[in-house]
């Protein structure tokens, strides 16, 4: 009795396989790296499965990713604070720059978040705040896609988000 019960739990398994697999491929597992900027010492991870890494700026701020089809964009870079502005305005730019108001948005102490549509793509922008005793800097990320892949991408983006971070013992 004891191995018709793995059997059956074998089946059983084999079933949730085939009938959940499909799910998957639709929604995707992504294959994530890590890209890490040196010069402003922060770190995100991307899906290389389905971004690519264009070439470097001179100024090694960050990095732009494509997809292969170039319907989804993410950037991401430091940026000293040269001109003195605070967070909230920074907060209020980006606000400013979605023409309908933006469906989700955050302000923390050191950060914000601010998504919604924009030129009939879904925009997303995390900006982190770090005031050093030479420096501010911000750190940008901004991932744009069309609507009719919300569904697929939502999950990326959270993901992207929540590894979004400055890297510790960083010395701007």
């Amino acid at each position: 009795m004891g191995g018709s019960v793995c059997f059956d739990m074998k089946k059983i398994f084999s079933i949730c396989v085939v009938l959940f697999a499909p799910c998957a491929s639709v929604y995707g597992q992504h294959k994530y790296e890590t890209f890490e900027n040196d010069r402003f010492f922060f770190s995100v991870e991307y899906p290389s499965d389905l971004l690519k890494l264009q070439p470097l700026p001179e100024n090694d701020d960050g990095g732009t990713f494509l997809s292969t089809d170039n319907e989804i964009e993410m950037r991401v870079w430091g940026q000293y604070n040269a001109m003195s502005e605070t967070l909230r305005a920074r907060y209020s730019a980006a606000l400013k720059s979605f023409t309908a108001k933006p469906s989700y948005m955050v302000l923390g102490k050191s950060s914000f978040v601010v998504s919604g549509i924009k030129n009939d793509k879904i925009v997303y922008i995390k900006t982190l705040y770090r005031k050093d005793k030479d420096a501010d800097v911000f750190y940008t990320l901004t991932i744009q896609y069309p609507q009719t892949r919300r569904k697929e991408l939502d999950s990326v983006v959270t993901r992207v988000a929540n590894s979004f971070k400055i890297l510790p013992g960083a010395d701007i």
